[in-house]
């Protein structure tokens, strides 16, 4: 698990460290730096397993992505993990050119029993993260070279970060993608994209992969949604589309496809994704989460309670932490501007951003500040942040 974040240069923040817990909440206004502390997150996640210029998400050329007071074109995100009884401390420095989406690792240190590991030695490691240390690519060489390797120190501390880390989601979902009938893909299993491409071949695969754990999805979601009698897939002409891409662009390609219908109760009609609320798919689309067989080691999500009312918030909330208490292996993080959210948190598992009077971000932990323990026994921790950490401007303070 990841325990602490410490950013540097990246985008508006200057210098900040974040102390996380298994599920975590960054609010705030808007521009307040918590996408970027989202996005820094999913940068050294992904350095485990893919090239340097992939760690980085979104739309972004030549320098951007460093905050324009850094004395060199260099950011750094640096983590603290928990793996086992292990306590690691991984850090990479990414430089980058002017022009292009073109990165360096200038380095990528890890601290390990007093010892230091540069993890950026090794050639393949420029090409496909620090996965390359781990077993199965060892594994897929020789027997020789798993005994060989297993006797570095190196070995052991990188596969250490690759199994706290790996297969990072960063999700950005939009009801319109989660409803598109999608073709399959093997690349795809057990995966939906950050834009929220691919819910019916992953509600597919849950449902062939194993019945008990699907009825049991699907008894959680009529519960909620009590009009539904059963969720179906119906062959339809879908769509196929990149597996995992950075910059996370939606490009179509026609192909046959399935597509998610819900089932009515005292009807024989079918309510197709396409027409059915956007509440109903996000939803649908946690609860598979929550079913996976392996879910993601961390999942980065953005707002979950779009599309959502504010009394079914607290739904997307109690799945959330289930899935955790379920894969204790994985950890949230996610932003929110809900208050009705931000009362499903205690205090410590709460992070406030802000820009302070030079414009840097600063995070604080709720939990730190006395004015939010001295209200918290009148007020919710909702009504704490919108009316007194963050109240609301008046006409006043607008001249």
């Amino acid at each position: 698990m990841i325990t602490q974040v410490h950013i540097k240069n990246f985008k508006a923040i200057c210098d900040a460290s974040v102390d996380l817990t298994p599920i975590h909440l960054l609010i705030g206004p808007n521009d307040s730096g918590k996408t970027s502390v989202l996005e820094a997150i999913a940068a050294i996640c992904r350095s485990v397993d893919h090239n340097a210029s992939n760690c980085f998400l979104g739309r972004w050329q030549g320098r951007e992505l460093v905050n324009s007071n850094a004395p060199a074109a260099c950011l750094e995100v640096g983590v603290q993990l928990t793996a086992g009884d292990n306590e690691i401390s991984y850090c990479v420095v990414s430089e980058f050119a002017e022009v292009g989406q073109n990165v360096l690792w200038k380095s990528a240190i890890a601290h390990h029993n007093s010892s230091d590991f540069n993890m950026a030695l090794n050639e393949r490691v420029a090409t496909g993260g620090i996965a390359s240390w781990t077993l199965p690519a060892f594994v897929q060489r020789s027997p020789h070279s798993l005994s060989k390797a297993a006797t570095q120190p190196e070995w052991h501390v990188a596969k250490l970060i690759f199994e706290a880390i790996e297969n990072c989601w960063y999700l950005r979902w939009s009801a319109r993608n989660l409803a598109l009938p999608t073709s399959l893909n093997p690349d795809r299993r057990f995966r939906i994209e950050g834009n929220g491409f691919g819910l019916p071949t992953l509600i597919d695969d849950l449902l062939n992969y194993d019945r008990e754990n699907f009825s049991a999805l699907e008894r959680e979601f009529v519960q909620i949604f009590p009009h539904v009698r059963t969720i179906a897939l119906v062959q339809q002409q879908g769509f196929n589309s990149p597996v995992d891409q950075s910059d996370e662009t939606l490009t179509l390609q026609p192909s046959p496809g399935k597509q998610v219908v819900f089932r009515l109760k005292n009807t024989d009609r079918d309510l197709p994704a396409s027409q059915a609320a956007e509440g109903m798919l996000y939803i649908l689309g946690y609860l598979a989460l929550m079913y996976l067989p392996k879910p993601p080691r961390v999942l980065l999500i953005e707002e979950p309670e779009n599309g959502i009312h504010p009394n079914r918030v607290g739904d997307i909330v109690r799945i959330l932490r289930r899935l955790v208490e379920r894969h204790p292996e994985t950890q949230i993080v996610m932003t929110s501007h809900s208050p009705y959210l931000v009362d499903a948190f205690q205090p410590n598992e709460v992070t406030w951003c802000r820009r302070d009077g030079s414009g840097d971000v600063v995070l604080t932990r709720l939990d730190t500040l006395p004015e939010v323990e001295r209200a918290m026994s009148i007020f919710s921790l909702g009504e704490i942040w919108t009316n007194e950490l963050e109240p609301m401007p008046t006409s006043e303070d607008a001249k």
